[in-house]
């Protein structure tokens, strides 16, 4: 059962909420036909309200409409009244136009105002009985009211999309899930919202090129991604059906795209329910064949190769383990960078061995050791300070505040973690400066050396 006064305590206009909880209050006391009047007149207002609304923001279809309420406004009771009649005869073709409605709500809300006329003037039937309306009808007629326009703000389907489209592609776009879903997805239509969903499944899946989307279409497919996993976390299963909606299409486009998309949303339970085992098989073939042929750094598909951290992708796709594996050390670095997890500690040691000049010993103490600093654990810092310490481009001169950092980074450990820090004070004791940098950092020599 709808929860009535729950809904009726959600109404958009705030100063339509008595007159909607008026209504609610006949249903409840037994007058149906007191509801069915007061609902049709709280549908009547709060169109009008939205109509004006519209109209302030450019919309011309409510032109007319506004016109003649403001004409009704400023005419005598006598001509205003006839004025009011006759908008509300068009009044729902109008809303239909405007998109606060579609064609089934116009039915429903039809039916709503033809019983409020058959309420109002009982005795119009053929044989003059008196219309006596039942409680199912007024309970009918105003969760209708309510799930069709009351408590939904003034938004229209291809306008809401267009707005939407708008914040995204902005110079200025930033990131904020709580705007995002108010905004985009909690305040819209359902009809809407499926809508705004659809536009950020299909560029985010596709990175479709656009020649009003002023940005790349890599970029703006990234911003799609991280709007879809908010819009995922209010309504799975409307994301799930819009992701798949753009599968037919993901297993004809381009390779790079597939793979780019793999890597945006692979770990996304709407995108990877949504693949047929053949396009798996097929992304599972094409990594297979990127970590034969490509051991270097390869920029469109580290994302994708990141999803090696996730258990249950490592399991589908078994050759991002292989592929990863056969990196050279750079590339792993950019590969973690993407998607820091405790899956990649142990492969920090072997990253900072294998580094052979400065500049690539901070690019890896960059994106890869203290990204997943947070990760590791006594015997696995104790391995990652050792080979620190006996690299020969001498990490503690060379870095000393990234270890500062590391240290920070690692007080998860506790205790345990002081006694391995004295190989590494040890090393740059003769640098003054380094000395004083790294104890101060991490503390004194005594306390270190305990």
């Amino acid at each position: 059962m709808i929860d009535l006064e729950e809904r009726v305590n959600r109404v958009f206009n705030p100063d339509l909420r008595p007159l909607v909880g008026e209504a609610y209050r006949c249903y409840a006391s037994g007058s149906a036909r007191g509801a069915i009047v007061l609902t049709w007149t709280a549908v009547c207002a709060d169109l009008i309200a939205k109509a004006q609304i519209l109209h302030e923001e450019g919309e011309s279809h409510a032109k007319d409409l506004v016109a003649d309420v403001e004409r009704a406004q400023g005419s005598a009771e006598s001509e205003a009244i006839p004025i009011m009649l006759g908008l509300e005869k068009t009044l729902l073709d109008t809303a239909e136009k405007l998109e606060l409605i579609d064609f089934t709500q116009r039915k429903q809300l039809e039916r709503i105002r033809d019983d409020r006329h058959l309420c109002a003037h009982p005795s119009i039937r053929p044989l003059g009985e008196l219309y006596e309306p039942t409680m199912e009808y007024a309970r009918a007629h105003l969760a209708a009211a309510l799930d069709a326009v009351l408590i939904h703000p003034p938004s229209q389907g291809r306008k809401i999309v267009d707005s939407f489209l708008k914040h995204v592609v902005d110079p200025g776009f930033v990131y904020d899930t709580e705007y995002l879903t108010h905004t985009f997805f909690d305040r819209v239509r359902p009809s809407a919202r499926s809508k705004v969903v659809e536009a950020a499944a299909k560029f985010a899946v596709l990175a479709i090129e656009d020649p009003a989307i002023k940005i790349k279409p890599e970029k703006f497919a990234d911003r799609m991604a991280k709007c879809l996993r908010s819009f995922a976390a209010r309504d799975a299963d409307l994301v799930k059906k819009a992701v798949a909606k753009q599968m037919t299409r993901l297993e004809t486009a381009e390779p790079s795209v597939q793979l780019q998309a793999l890597g945006r949303l692979g770990d996304l339970p709407a995108f990877w329910a949504s693949l047929g085992t053949p396009v798996r098989n097929l992304l599972n073939t094409k990594i297979e064949t990127i970590g034969t042929r490509a051991p270097y750094k390869d920029i469109t598909t580290a994302e994708a190769k990141a999803l090696v951290a996730h258990p249950e992708l490592r399991k589908t796709l078994p050759a991002l383990t292989t592929a990863f594996s056969n990196l050279w050390y750079i590339p792993r670095a950019d590969i973690i960078e993407q998607r820091p997890d405790p899956y990649f500690t142990p492969f920090l040691p072997a990253l900072l061995k294998d580094v052979g000049t400065f500049d690539r010993g901070q690019e890896v103490a960059e994106k890869a050791v203290l990204p997943c600093a947070g990760f590791l654990s006594l015997p696995e810092l104790e391995q990652v300070l050792t080979e620190w310490n006996e690299n020969d481009q001498c990490w503690g001169r060379a870095m000393p505040g990234y270890l500062v950092e590391l240290y920070t980074l690692t007080s998860h450990l506790g205790d345990g973690s002081r006694s391995l820090w004295a190989p590494i004070l040890e090393e740059v004791r003769s640098d003054d400066r380094v000395f004083t940098l790294l104890t101060s950092g991490i503390g004194s020599d005594e306390a270190v050396s305990t």
